[in-house]
C-alpha cells in the first residue's frame, strides 16, 4: 500500500542570494530615497533593483532556496492512507541519532543539506552568515502555518511513528539561528520531499541583508 507522511506546523519558505558591494549600495540607496523603514517593506522592489534575470526570491537566486518545516514545538507528523484517511498524528518522530536506524544511513547522505535548489559553486550549504567568499548575503523567508511538505511510503505493513526518523539543520545568521527539518527517513531509507499536498497560510515575512560588518 501507499501511505503519505505529512509534516505540519510552522513552515519555512525562503532563499539566500549573494550580493556584490555595489548591489548592497544600490539597495541601501533605494531604501533611503524611497523612505522605507525595512527591507521587508520593499521586498517587491528587490528583483527590479537587482535585475529579474538575477534575482526573484522564490524562483531564482544565485545561492539557495529551501521549503521545509521548522523544528519547533508545533511540528507534527500525520500519516494517511491511499484514501486520504488519517491513521495517526504524532510529535514523537525522533532525531536519527536517537533511533536504531542511525547505523544504516551512510554519512554522505547526511552531510549535504536537502534544498529545493542550490546554484552557488561548491558543495551545497544552508546559511546566511557572511564570510570572505560570500561577504554579503540577502536572506528572504516567509513563516507559514500549515503544510508544505509530504512524503510517500510504499510498504506491506502499516508504518508506525517509531519507523521514522528525522535530521535537522540550523540556518545560521549573524543575529539568530532557525532550526529546520532537513531529512526524513523511513526505516533508515531517505524519503524524497514532495510538494503536492500544500495547505498553509502566511504568517510573517522577513528580509535581511547581512554583511561582514555584522560579524565583526
Amino acid at each position: 500500500m501507499k501511505y503519505r507522511l505529512i509534516m505540519s506546523g510552522n513552515c519555512f519558505e525562503g532563499s539566500a542570494h549573494i550580493l556584490t558591494d555595489n548591489e548592497v549600495r544600490k539597495i541601501h540607496k533605494f531604501k533611503i530615497k524611497n523612505g522605507f523603514d525595512s527591507l521587508a517593506e520593499m521586498h517587491s522592489e528587490l528583483s527590479s533593483i537587482l535585475g529579474e534575470e538575477n534575482y526573484v526570491p522564490d524562483t531564482h537566486t544565485n545561492y539557495w532556496m529551501n521549503l521545509t518545516a521548522m523544528k519547533d514545538s508545533r511540528l507534527r507528523f500525520i500519516l494517511s492512507d491511499e484514501n486520504e484517511s488519517n491513521i495517526w498524528e504524532s510529535q514523537e518522530i525522533c532525531e536519527l541519532e536517537e533511533t536504531p536506524w542511525v547505523d544504516l544511513v551512510p554519512y554522505e547522505q547526511l552531510d549535504i543539506p536537502t534544498l529545493t535548489a542550490y546554484t552557488a559553486p561548491g558543495n551545497a550549504s544552508l546559511d546566511a552568515y557572511p564570510h570572505d567568499a560570500k561577504p554579503n548575503i540577502l536572506l528572504y523567508y516567509q513563516e507559514l502555518r500549515g503544510t508544505l511538505v509530504s512524503f510517500t511510503i510504499e510498504t506491506d505493513t502499516q508504518p508506525k511513528p517509531t519507523d521514522f526518523a528525522l535530521t535537522s539543520r540550523s540556518l545560521e545568521t549573524p543575529k539568530y539561528e532557525i532550526e529546520l527539518v532537513d531529512k526524513v527517513l523511513y526505516k533508515g531509507q531517505l524519503l524524497k520531499r514532495e510538494y503536492q499536498y500544500e495547505d498553509y497560510r502566511g504568517k510573517n515575512l522577513t528580509v535581511e541583508l547581512f554583511t561582514m560588518e555584522d560579524v565583526e
